[in-house]
């Protein structure tokens, strides 16, 4: 009875065995790691990409994609990169995309060796992905394009009489649905039947190396207008339009290096098969280590921790955790100074914080940048420029197409000016979305009820609100932007707060005076403490016109003197910038007398 429990036990375990083989373990383990490194430490590559672009569920939202080749890869990543906006559900479909890599390579080593592909080979193609994603301008249409390439590089017919009518056939569908990776298959194929044991024939050798320049060159230029130059690498990971990356070239070479050694025989196979395990297992690792460590970018990482709680509007978090991980990038210094406006902090705690970029840490320049067009608005939003805010709202939705956040920030300049037709077609759109019907309802709410907007925290203050004295706003200007916006608004604080720092940035102490008797009216008779030490400054170097009216606290009368004691013991600047740094560098005098970099 006992060998009869244990025959069964064993046939039982072979039979999950064979249900659950070590490649589908290992992709298994793949899925779960993937999932791991996209939930916490990649997370910066799904808010990075969460708002690219929205996925209307129409046909034409559809049509518009196939106007160019390669547009479907372009639609089937609109369409997954919306799971981005939910964190788990964002890791899981990437995820998705490295365990299908894995699947893929094996596939195309194991019919390229015509035996079982060692598991590493497929192991590093996947690892290369997660190193590619990790450069965030890399997007899910990429990988998707390799991993179509392989598949049907991975599934090319055996029988010679099929494979001319497969590529006759295929190649002008692929080049359609994916572009420029048209070549990725060909070149597999090529390099496949070089090294196999197989050889193609000389027809199939040009269909493969000539035909996708020929459907380029004579058909898809006057079908699409596009130049033939664009065509023949539409899609492709490479050039000033993806960036600098060199993974995709990385992994290309890898997928090749396997292609070749698919057919060698080495002693490694020779080897007990525990050992082989063992160093397929070691040399996995270290290249996991190698490839998360060179593809993994940490500045990246803060910055879209730090834009995704600006856009959330959690400026306590955002705050404190720049205060942990001070961001030397314009756009993590720009949501710096953003959080402390919004917090009333601006002129209390400017110098906190970095402020290497000087203005343009404010707000940026106008430049035709998609980049900018999607952050620029956020500042005229803050400080109630609503018409400017939609300006730049609106650029970017002609630039980057329609995304949750400038649709978004056209609703509320619409529903704040009181255009509520406009807004309604803003919002239908929005709702039409995928994951956004919500969001497009909570603003429909607002619609043709003033009284309703009024109440809003967010909307209320902006609402119809009135310029009594017309003006072109300046791009590259924002010190009259600003002045244009308090001569219609004097009792503007955040304006004014922006203001404000502009000119303690710039060291242009006698600008301020004039505004700070209306500043202690708004602010109960106190101020902020970098103001009130511009204020001695001001007095000091302008003893005819000294402005007695206003008084320094004794709080900063104190402090200046003890900050005038230890400059005065030290000659070499150098040397006292150093000595006062520990306890001074967040005052204005240590910006005035030391720093040197608020106009670059």
């Amino acid at each position: 009875m006992d060998l009869q429990i244990i025959a069964v036990s064993l046939k039982n375990s072979a039979g999950l065995y064979k249900l659950i083989s070590r490649e589908k373990l290992t992709g298994l383990v793949l899925y779960a790691g993937a999932l791991l490194w996209f939930y916490y430490p990649g997370e910066y590559v799904l808010t990075a990409n969460q708002d690219k672009s929205l996925f209307i569920l129409n046909p034409a939202y559809l049509l518009s994609f196939i106007d160019h080749p390669g547009g479907l890869l372009e639609y089937f990543s609109s369409f997954f990169s919306q799971f981005f906006r939910i964190r788990l559900a964002g890791a899981a479909v990437l995820a998705l995309f490295i365990a299908s890599m894995y699947f893929a390579s094996l596939r195309l080593f194991s019919r390229i060796s015509g035996n079982k592909a060692p598991g590493f080979a497929g192991v590093i193609c996947a690892l290369l992905l997660i190193g590619m994603h990790n450069f965030y301008p890399h997007q899910l249409s990429h990988s998707l394009g390799f991993i179509l390439a392989m598949v049907l590089a991975a599934l090319f017919p055996e029988a010679r009489n099929r494979r001319s009518l497969f590529l006759v056939l295929g190649i002008p569908l692929l080049y359609l649905v994916s572009g420029g990776f048209v070549w990725i298959f060909c070149g597999l194929v090529i390099a496949s039947y070089a090294v196999g044991p197989g050889k193609i024939e000389l027809s199939s050798a040009l269909l493969c190396t000539l035909y996708p320049g020929i459907i380029i060159v004579f058909g898809a230029s006057f079908l699409f207008l596009y130049p033939w130059k664009e065509l023949m690498i539409l899609q492709l990971p490479f050039g000033p339009h993806y960036g600098n990356s060199l993974w995709p070239l990385v992994f290309l070479a890898w997928v090749l290096l396997m292609i070749v050694l698919a057919r060698v025989p080495f002693g490694g196979r020779k080897l007990h098969r525990i050992w082989k395990l063992g160093l397929e297992i070691s040399f996995s690792l270290l290249a996991l280590v190698l490839i998360l460590h060179f593809s993994f970018n940490r500045k990246n990482a803060e910055f879209y921790t730090i834009e995704k709680m600006a856009i959330q509007e959690d400026w306590d978090g955002l705050l404190g955790y720049v205060s942990k991980h001070p961001s030397t990038n314009l756009f993590g210094s720009f949501y710096t100074n953003l959080a402390l406006a919004n917090k009333g902090l601006l002129c209390e705690a400017l110098f906190q914080y970095p402020q290497g970029f000087g203005r343009r840490g404010l707000c940026f320049a106008w430049e035709e940048k998609s980049e900018l067009l999607r952050r620029g608005g956020d500042f005229f939003w803050t400080i109630q420029f609503v018409n400017e805010a939609h300006h730049w709202a609106f650029e970017s939705l002609i630039i980057d197409g329609a995304t949750q956040r400038n649709l978004k920030r056209l609703i509320q300049t619409e529903l704040v000016r009181g255009n509520f037709r406009i807004a309604e077609k803003y919002i239908h759109h929005l709702g039409r979305a995928l994951f956004q019907k919500n969001l497009a309802d909570r603003y429909a709410a607002f619609l043709y009820k003033p009284e309703v907007i009024m109440k809003d925290p967010e909307l209320g203050p902006r609402f119809n609100i009135r310029m009594t004295q017309d003006f072109f706003a300046e791009g590259a200007d924002l010190e009259k932007n600003l002045r244009s916006v308090l001569a219609n608004q004097p009792s503007n604080r955040l304006a004014t707060d922006y203001l404000m720092a502009l000119f303690l940035l710039e060291k242009e102490v006698d600008k301020i005076p004039p505004y700070l008797p209306g500043y202690l009216r708004s602010n109960g008779g106190r101020l902020p403490v970098l103001l009130d030490e511009s204020l001695l400054v001001y007095q000091i170097t302008h003893r005819e016109d000294p402005m007695k009216d206003l008084q320094v606290s004794p709080v900063t009368l104190q402090r200046f003197d003890e900050y005038t004691r230890v400059l005065r013991q030290y000659r070499n600047p150098e040397e006292a910038a150093r000595m006062l740094y520990p306890d001074y560098k967040d005052t204005f005098w240590f910006h005035l007398n030391f720093n040197s970099t608020a106009n670059r």
